[in-house]
């Protein structure tokens, strides 16, 4: 009994968003108030995450034997996942008040719930592979809730990586079951560090879960999705499941067990350029949702930093890994407030509008780590892990945050500029709500997990250090802004969003037109000819458009997830 109360409580954060998604059965649509309790779905995570002692639970005939529990990392994710698709799902409840696919849209936002607050609950690697892989698959039914051609486009772009990362996820995690001869994390780090696939392992994990990072050069997603998503996915999408990713990296790879140098310092620089690349990129962008996809991933780059200073020296691990912790926290709820924070333009009247833009500007400086900030906090952790050897390490951090200034300066402008364009869409109660939510977790958040004095520079040159910084991003945006009026008009100069991806794209339809043109339309082909020349100029896999397919529709998937709910469910009361 009490094995499966124990269970049942590391079990429950995933399990009820399952459950909840019976609430989207065709005979209980009608009853539109019953939706108002979906948000709710991640109570039971925030609950775990404020009250449940740290802890663990074997079921050996769950998956190829699971563990779940609780330490001092999984505590930090579950916190700020479970409050950012409490707070996005609040939001929501107005974003979609009159849009006709809101079932299709909570079905996946459940499903994707789910995986999210269950990977975090996972101490092996199977049950950890299953939940990702859920969150990953119904993440892209968010992705193309719109059905636009963009969005399917974004969509194809996204589904075809998350296959590449869940097949080099599942070699990875069959080649450390291999070393280790056990799937929990706690035995595969010490396995690792003597086994002659370590590198293997390495290099497959760094893959896996870099999509869902958005390291380089595996980003190319994140500025497609996050224009074309509804806004409250692309908070959660920002906010909590990249940090998904690095939550596999800490549990997968052997940090602090084995050194790896060579991965270690290529980690570190993939990281420096993702930091300040991103930024500049993100600069030049023209919406405020692919501006701000940037900027997340010159963020992650930060945080790739510390997981590459983590896996080449093991003694500085411990630190780094806190401090990339740390950062998480402090990134996903600035950075899911600003995304909120875009469908709140059609703020009509000056009061509301005026309350919109501190609302902006408190996140912002946050992420730039302006002092009295979270950010200010988890900046300091960071070149505080830093060993001596990489002590250089602190002025790139520094000059980090430049970038970060500005392309935030560069997001809050086209903010204000399109914020007429929102007002046949003024936001409702709802809206609001969920979007102070997070506002107030960003300005306060950090005294749930460290102390008020690390908000404050100790000293003068502390003040100095932390204020450069965003004077010299705030000069760099002026300068960009007049340079791109004088130079290249008012629309200035723009980098396609998906960067890297563009010119492959341009290549592969080159090559199939070049195909194409080879080939002869015999006269029974003759009338579908044009339609079939437009169709390959876009790469497409048979396979994946039928998976494309299924998932969009979603059927399929809700009865697979539904049976996985009952199965789980019969588990647990066994």
């Amino acid at each position: 009994m009490a094995e499966a109360s124990g269970a049942l409580t590391w079990l429950a954060p995933a399990l009820v968003p399952l459950v909840a998604m019976l609430l989207l059965l065709p005979g209980l649509r009608r009853l539109h108030r019953l939706r108002l309790l979906l948000p709710l779905a991640a109570l039971p995570a925030l609950g775990v995450a404020l009250f449940a002692p740290p802890g663990s639970v074997d079921l050996p005939w769950l998956f190829l034997g699971a563990r779940f529990g609780l330490d001092d990392t999984g505590r930090v994710f579950l916190l700020f996942t479970a409050a950012l698709w409490l707070a996005g799902g609040v939001h929501a409840l107005g974003y979609l008040h009159d849009d006709p696919r809101s079932n299709s849209f909570w079905l996946f936002w459940c499903a994707a719930m789910a995986g999210n607050l269950g990977l975090v609950l996972a101490q092996d690697a199977a049950s950890f592979y299953v939940f990702f892989a859920l969150m990953s698959f119904a993440a892209y039914g968010l992705v193309v809730h719109s059905r636009t051609p963009e969005a399917l486009h974004a969509g194809r772009i996204y589904l075809a990586l998350v296959v590449l990362g869940e097949l080099a996820l599942f070699a990875a995690i069959a080649l450390a079951w291999q070393a280790a001869g056990s799937l929990n994390f706690a035995d595969i780090g010490p396995a690792l560090a003597a086994s002659p696939w370590r590198d293997a392992v390495i290099a497959l994990t760094l893959l896996g879960f870099g999509i869902k990072v958005g390291a380089l050069p595996l980003h190319v997603w994140l500025p497609l999705a996050h224009p074309v998503a509804p806004t409250p996915a692309s908070a959660v999408l920002s906010g909590a499941m990249i940090k998904a990713g690095l939550l596999g990296w800490l549990r997968l790879l052997p940090l602090g067990a084995a050194g790896a140098p060579a991965w270690g310092e290529a980690l570190v620089v993939l990281g420096l350029v993702a930091a300040f690349a991103a930024a500049l990129v993100g600069a030049t962008q023209r919406q405020a949702k692919a501006a701000l996809a940037y900027s997340s991933i010159s963020q992650m780059g930060l945080v790739t930093v510390a997981v590459g200073i983590a896996l080449a020296a093991p003694a500085a691990a411990p630190a780094a890994v806190a401090a990339a912790t740390l950062y998480a926290f402090h990134h996903a709820f600035a950075k899911a407030a600003l995304f909120l924070g875009v469908s709140l333009g059609g703020a009509a009247t000056p009061g509301p509008r005026a309350l919109w833009l501190l609302g902006l500007a408190l996140p912002a400086l946050a992420l730039v780590g302006a002092p009295l900030t979270s950010g200010f906090a988890a900046k300091a952790a960071l070149k505080a892990a830093l060993p001596e050897t990489w002590a250089w390490l602190g002025m790139a951090l520094s000059l980090a945050a430049a970038g970060t200034t500005l392309v935030l300066l560069r997001t809050l402008w086209l903010l204000k500029r399109d914020a007429g364009s929102h007002a046949a869409h003024p936001p409702n109660p709802a809206m609001w709500a969920g979007w102070a939510l997070l506002v107030a977790a960003s300005a306060a958040g950090w005294f749930m997990i460290g102390d008020a004095r690390d908000l404050l520079p100790a000293t003068t040159s502390d003040w100095a250090a932390a204020i450069w910084p965003i004077v010299l991003g705030a000069i760099l945006a002026l300068l960009v802004w007049a340079w791109r009026r004088r130079r290249v008009g008012a629309d200035g100069f723009t980098v396609p969003p998906g960067d890297l991806l563009v010119p492959l794209l341009a290549l592969a339809r080159a090559v199939a037109g070049s195909k194409r043109h080879q080939q002869v339309p015999t006269a029974g082909h003759a009338e579908h000819g044009t339609e079939e020349v437009a169709q390959s100029t876009v790469p497409s896999w048979p396979g994946l458009a039928r998976a494309e397919s299924a998932l969009a529709g979603g059927a399929g998937l809700a009865l697979a997830l539904l049976g996985a709910a009952m199965v789980a469910l019969l588990i647990v009361s066994a």
